[in-house]
């Protein structure tokens, strides 16, 4: 029990000495409570901590040379430094680039334009969240104003009984005290926001999504009424048997998947006031509006199950595990198939030196293959990423597979522009023939602009396709003499 009550960095080179909670603390409440408040403090004076590391190394990153390779075009909107401290940042505290920037962002605002919020944080005065409710209120402030308002924020921590304000009271306060001190006019503020509308979607559990949008007051509240107006006249229909929430649901994705829900279609001289219908058409059911999917749709299905004879679990791309019948319903509606063969099976993998694009089927080979972009944290789908020679075809790099990998749009910037490489573990020693392409061994590497290096590899998909338990590590079964391919997981 004692070592569990001990903390000792790993890094001893970095974080000295050690923490160690008093077992005394858990005899009684009132030491438990001692005790929790004390690991409040512990975990505001770290948060400063991190944001001061983290602003320090980005610090580092804009020391480096970044002109990057010759006779690049401009990439990543000319703020190279930026992103390259994301991906640092992102690599170094294994998180995604989103969260990475989202930590940066904060970590130097923190320590640069709010000092008093910085050293409010460090005393555990205040928690992290309090601190984030600041910058990002903040954050749309000019910068002669933003250290102000931090101030004067932070003198509204607590209520007039002295009472420190939870995260979200605190922000309520600061969102506040933002509108009435925000030097611009409400107009100018909402004309520039409108700029940032915009939709992503969020995978959940149990083959749910969460689909979010972020739209002008009034567009959004015209929207939901619509919304809710179909579903509520649909409600009345007799033998409806769904409940207003899942109306509502399905109304969405009628308007989404067919352009028109419950009064009528979108276009013209539709109403926008939310007026439940009297009459129209009823809302179909989730079967219904499957079937009028017509988007591509990339279903990575066991042809056991694509036949009907298993119903284990199959991988919908960019989401994650459907089940067996959601995933024959896709496959029924899709307009094509496509198989992914093999090497031997027909794809040209070896290409050489005789063509620079490579070919469709090698293309779909390298993304089934990847999955995403193969830089370490990045989860960037293979559609949204690009194919790209690791040893670079103007420095004799072959159009094969094993010299070809998927990267987004942004890691392929950093190494298009040599801020960070992607090279393998077994460089290339020479002794090659005039004309001989360098060979390409050893696993896939990628290496940061600040020198640290991590493993890069194709996403893994034998937790969602592969056996559900362990292959026998004693005397392994013979395979049989032929076989149906069934096991294999092709995308259909």
């Amino acid at each position: 029990m004692a070592g569990e009550l001990t903390f000792t960095s790993r890094h001893p080179e970095a974080l000295h000495g050690f923490i160690e909670l008093d077992p005394r603390t858990l005899d009684t409440p009132a030491g438990v409570a001692q005790g929790l408040r004390a690991l409040a403090e512990f975990e505001a004076f770290s948060a400063s901590l991190r944001a001061l590391l983290v602003d320090r190394q980005n610090q580092h990153v804009a020391d480096q040379p970044l002109e990057g390779r010759k006779g690049q075009p401009e990439r990543l909107g000319g703020d190279v430094a930026h992103a390259a401290a994301v991906s640092e940042i992102a690599a170094l505290q294994n998180t995604s680039e989103a969260a990475a920037a989202r930590t940066l962002n904060f970590s130097v605002a923190l320590v640069n334009t709010h000092p008093a919020l910085h050293e409010a944080l460090a005393a555990g005065d205040i928690t992290e969240s309090h601190a984030r409710a600041v910058v990002d209120q903040a954050a749309t402030l000019p910068e002669r104003v933003a250290e102000a308002f931090g101030i004067e924020a932070l003198a509204r921590l607590r209520t007039r009984k002295g009472r420190i304000r939870t995260p979200g009271e605190f922000r309520a306060v600061v969102r506040d005290l933002r509108e009435r001190l925000h030097p611009e006019s409400i107009t100018r503020r909402r004309e520039a926001a409108r700029e940032d509308r915009r939709v992503w979607l969020q995978p959940d559990e149990d083959g749910m999504c969460v689909l979010s949008a972020l739209l002008p007051a009034e567009t959004a509240r015209a929207a939901y009424e619509r919304i809710d107006g179909a579903a509520r006249a649909a409600r009345d229909r007799d033998g409806e048997h769904r409940t207003l929430q899942q109306l509502r649901a399905d109304v969405l994705l009628q308007l989404c998947l067919t352009g028109h829900g419950g009064e009528g279609p979108l276009s013209g001289e539709a109403p926008l006031s939310g007026e439940a219908p009297q009459s129209g058409e009823s809302i179909p059911s989730l079967e219904q509006l499957l079937s009028r999917v017509t988007a591509e749709v990339v279903v990575h299905i066991p042809l056991a199950v694509a036949l009907g004879a298993s119903d284990d679990v199959a991988h919908l791309d960019g989401y994650g595990v459907i089940d067996a019948t959601t995933a024959r319903l896709l496959a029924a509606a899709a307009p094509t198939w496509q198989r992914l063969f093999t090497d031997d099976e027909g794809v040209p993998v070896k290409l050489g030196r005789s063509t620079y694009r490579p070919p469709a089927g090698l293309v779909r080979f390298i993304q089934y293959r990847d999955g995403t972009c193969v830089v370490p944290g990045c989860t960037a789908a293979a559609r949204r990423s690009e194919i790209d020679h690791t040893i670079e075809w103007q420095d004799g790099g072959a159009t094969d597979a094993e010299n070809l990998a998927l990267l987004c749009t942004k890691h392929h910037a950093l190494k298009s522009l040599a801020v960070f490489r992607l090279r393998r573990s077994v460089p290339d020693h020479g002794g090659r023939q005039i004309g001989e392409p360098p060979k390409v061994s050893g696993e896939l590497v990628w290496k940061s602009l600040l020198g640290e290096e991590y493993p890069a590899e194709p996403a893994d998909r034998t937790h969602i396709l592969g056996p559900r338990s362990p292959a026998p590590t004693a005397v392994p079964a013979a395979p049989p003499a032929c076989t149906s391919g069934a096991s294999d997981p092709p995308p259909f």
